[in-house]
């Protein structure tokens, strides 16, 4: 009686495991490459063992929940798709000549493995790239929203003044979180003065202008007077282009500027440090009190005892 695709599977293990580390070194691509043959080989075992489980018991769903969990992981590593999808090829060509040797007599059996083999592994590339694309996205969305919170402090430079600065585009959803991090920022530490520096935004059109004017508009309601900075030439044509109405928005030429303005309105000025002068040479004690000769030194031109 001839060997079932599972008992196939189970004998050749340490040979299939062997070839495909190999083989996956040399050609799945760079970053397969770069593993040690030592680290591949417990990896490949694990893809043999799944690939048994799922012919021996005649399940697919355990291949396909392996075949997930293992391009999830090759993600969050930074493999590229065409690396893991190079791997699952390398898998069914080994596994193919292992049942066309195994099964040369036997060509119905040979037939209902290849069958069976070719199916596997074309799950597996299907769900390789399902898994993959959808693990990709869901990673930029990580970093995205981590930039995004990343890029919009609010800092508080003084009692009672923010500054908001602002780095890279702005788009509907990135407004939205500027907006919410300014009225909290303003809640907790009760601002007076908001300055909103944009020197970092590079384009700076009707939507970007519209974003603007909304949160300089809420932080108003909240008491807090907003401070437009770090308006270029480019940006100051831009926005009378787009005919956007300025007019009750203070406005001044980079953070310096604002700053200053700010503290200007809280009854403060920022003024440079005073050196303190040395004492002149021979001055006496600013005690007043009168200092005594030392030992040897001439008073009235006699030696002090």
């Amino acid at each position: 009686m001839s060997l079932t695709f599972a008992e196939l599977l189970a004998q050749n293990k340490e040979g299939i495991v062997q070839e495909l580390s190999q083989v996956v070194k040399e050609k799945a691509g760079p970053t397969y490459a770069s593993v040690p043959l030592e680290q591949l080989q417990p990896r490949m075992s694990l893809v043999h063992d799944a690939l048994y489980q799922a012919v021996s018991q005649a399940d697919v769903q355990i291949w396909e929940s392996f075949v997930e969990g293992a391009v999830r992981q090759r993600v969050g590593e930074r493999y590229a798709l065409e690396e893991i999808q190079a791997l699952v090829s390398l898998l069914r060509e080994i596994v193919l000549r292992h049942i066309q040797t195994a099964y040369v007599e036997e060509p119905k059996q040979q037939i209902a493995a290849i069958l069976q083999a070719e199916d596997l592994a074309h799950r597996a590339r299907q769900r390789v790239f399902e898994v993959y694309m959808q693990a990709y996205e869901e990673q930029v969305q990580r970093q995205q929203r981590a930039l995004a919170e990343l890029s919009t402090p609010v800092i508080q430079v003084h009692e009672n003044i923010l500054v908001v600065p602002l780095v890279g585009a702005i788009d509907t959803e990135r407004a939205r979180r500027i907006m919410e991090e300014l009225l909290l920022g303003i809640t907790h530490y009760q601002a007076e003065l908001v300055i909103i520096d944009i020197t970092g935004v590079p384009v700076v059109d009707t939507a970007v202008a519209n974003h603007l004017m909304q949160a300089i508009k809420a932080a108003r309601l909240l008491g807090a007077q907003s401070i437009l900075v770090g308006i270029s030439g480019e940006v100051a044509q831009t926005l009378v282009h787009l005919q956007i109405d300025l007019s009750g928005v203070v406005t001044r030429s980079n953070l310096q500027a604002g700053i200053e303005y700010a503290l200007g309105r809280m009854g403060l000025e920022i003024l440079p440090e005073r050196e303190e002068l040395p004492e002149e040479i021979g001055e006496g004690p600013s005690d007043g009190r009168e200092s005594r000769p030392q030992r040897g030194q001439e008073v009235g031109g006699w030696p002090a005892n």
